[in-house]
């Protein structure tokens, strides 16, 4: 849910999520408009030795390693001090919501029944397995506001809203949908609509809030999520929580360069053991990251890219970042197994494999193995198949870039997750770049679709015809891709197999719905409940005629929020948020989600 990353050297071209979920930031810096992926090249790479980067929006940020620890309140008003003023909440006390909620009158129906089915006609002949999650989304920075409550300290997301250009709306999420005191009320009201699920992110400087192991733990903290944690079981929706949702700590940035620095390994595992103490036998399914491959590419981009750790560039961070992550997962994997936290654990992949853009072309055959490995391979493969990175990879990139992994690492990473998650808002065509595949791979870093070398295609190649309907201008990597759902997940199920799938995020932007005044403009939010119906369907079919095991699937999001590099301009939540008086409102697609889980679950 996002504009486009920034870097010199692309990683990946973001595609956010949230949620979410597209690109993240709105930068001063330009790149190619599509996504990229890799693969085996023998070309000379030369690795650069300086650790200086481009800072083309004048971001400050104190040189790394130059603010000591101190643990201290004058140790946190420091940190705070990089961040600045912050806007505080309009009330500083959990609100109880008037129960129960009551739902409004159903809206009228779009479309003569011979165009379209009602939510609870389509495909009445299926149900959903026994079991399936039905779910909503949020994630911490982007929902709970209060951002400097309660004993918090500053993460990255709240430094970077702050820096030239770095938002398009120029917005913060210092108050956002202030979840942080309004969580009740949220989980009533989707509670009321039969949601069984919210799939959220807890804030790990909430928890610890400069970050590190030998830090204090802010019991504010952990007090608030165990009360959220309760709450929804009392609700009758099951809490599914997220440790990392993008929102490092600034402290580890400051003291060390957060995942560009193999030091946050230890901290992230410490952080995590915290959180499984405090929720075992609360929470029964656990992911230890979101979107690993996205938030390793916003490390190269603007503003972060002034925050690496010694030795580190804007080439390298990024599998300096990917290297760490799964050393950090696999740590977190390894705690919650001895642990014996009751339960189940995995990350969130995200993106898709993607389908050749010509038939019968090999460059393009080509170009999707290296956007399945560079997109989903690159985390998927080392947990789930090999225990080592996609060989795309290892043949495109050297070790100076890429490092590799020890045989005793690769016993410890491969089978740390328990199922397969995939935040699956498309599946697009895929081509060779325009100079050729062997062109891209000859040129190396000098060629802006290196390393990836391949190109998404978001229409056909024989007439122009559109993949999907396009979303919200703020989210222009997402369309409505519901028909190849399908193959998608047969295509993630083929070379990552596992027992049990969550589909853990999908959702849209309804166009220009942040321009529509009325209320009632707002509320008919048609394109998205297309959209989300169009999905749901694939799914039943994807589960009964594919034999594809989907337990769950997780609409992103709950509520309008803070979508990352396009702030408040950009809506995906079923429910709109009046950001001056908090007021959330039920939209169709809201409505529609209910009468579709009511008649499909059993």
């Amino acid at each position: 849910m996002f504009t486009q990353i920034a870097c010199l050297l692309l990683y990946v071209q973001v595609s956010l999520g949230a949620a979410t979920s597209g690109s993240l930031l709105s930068s001063p810096t330009t790149v190619s408009p599509s996504t990229h992926s890799s693969s085996t090249a023998s070309i000379t790479i030369s690795v650069p030795t300086s650790t200086a980067t481009p800072n083309p929006g004048g971001a400050s940020f104190p040189p790394v390693g130059s603010i000591t620890r101190n643990f201290s309140p004058t140790g946190l008003d420091q940190l705070w001090n990089v961040v600045g003023p912050v806007e505080s909440p309009p009330f500083t006390t959990t609100v109880e919501p008037q129960t129960p909620v009551i739902l409004p009158s159903p809206p009228p129906t779009l479309y003569p029944s011979f165009y379209a089915n009602r939510p609870k006609d389509i495909l009445s002949d299926y149900k959903y397995p026994k079991g399936f999650i039905f779910g909503l989304d949020t994630a911490a920075y982007q929902v709970e506001g209060a951002t400097k409550e309660e004993g918090k300290g500053p993460s990255m997301w709240d430094w970077a809203s702050r820096q030239p250009g770095a938002i398009a709306d120029n917005s913060t999420a210092d108050i956002a949908d202030l979840q942080y005191y309004l969580y009740k009320e949220d989980v009533a009201r989707v509670a009321a609509l039969g949601v069984k699920a919210h799939s959220f992110s807890i804030s790990w400087a909430r928890i610890l809030p400069f970050g590190t192991a030998d830090s204090p733990v802010n019991q504010q903290g952990i007090d608030h999520y165990a009360d959220l944690i309760q709450y929804h079981l009392k609700s009758g929706v099951e809490p599914i929580a997220t440790l990392f949702h993008w929102d490092t700590p600034l402290a580890l940035q400051a003291y060390y360069g957060g995942f560009t620095s193999g030091q946050i390994v230890d901290d992230f595992v410490h952080y995590a053991k915290t959180v499984f103490a405090a929720y075992n036998g609360t929470v029964k399914t656990w992911f230890t990251f979101n979107e690993p491959r996205v938030f390793c590419g916003q490390v190269a981009s603007y503003p972060f890219n002034i925050t690496y750790a010694p030795g580190v560039n804007t080439s390298t961070a990024p599998y300096q970042c990917s290297y760490n992550l799964i050393h950090a997962h696999a740590g977190a994997v390894k705690a919650f197994r001895e642990m014996n936290i009751v339960g189940e654990i995995a990350f969130k992949s995200d993106d898709f494999v993607g389908t050749p853009w010509r038939k019968n072309t090999t460059d393009d055959a080509a170009a999707v193995e290296r956007h399945g490995a560079f997109q989903i391979g690159v985390f998927a493969d080392p947990i789930y198949t090999t225990g080592d990175w996609p060989t795309i990879l290892k043949d495109t990139l050297p070790p100076e870039y890429l490092p590799r992994f020890t045989e005793e690492e690769k016993r410890e990473i491969l089978g740390s997750a328990d199922f397969f998650a995939i935040d699956a808002y498309r599946s697009q065509y895929i081509s060779a770049p325009d100079e050729g595949l062997d062109a891209c791979l000859s040129n190396g870093p000098s060629d802006p679709e290196w390393p990836q070398c391949n190109t998404i295609r978001e229409f056909d190649s024989n007439a122009m015809w559109a993949v999907g309907a396009s979303a919200d201008v703020g989210a222009p990597w997402l369309q409505d891709t519901s028909r190849f759902f399908r193959d998608a997940m047969k295509e993630i199920h083929r070379r990552w197999p596992t027992q049990k799938i969550y589909v853990t995020e999908f959702g849209f932007a309804q166009p220009f719905e942040n321009e529509r005044t009325e209320l009632y403009r707002i509320k008919e939010d048609t394109d998205r409940t297309n959209y989300l119906m169009s999905y749901l369907g694939e799914m039943l079919l994807s589960i009964h005629e594919d034999h594809i095991p989907i337990m769950g699937a997780f609409i992103w999001s709950m509520v309008d929020n803070a979508e990352w590099g396009q702030g408040l301009s950009t809506r995906f939540g079923v429910q709109y948020v009046n950001y001056t008086t908090l007021e959330r409102t039920y939209k169709r697609s809201a409505l529609a989600l209910s009468e579709f889980f009511e008649a499909h679950l059993q």
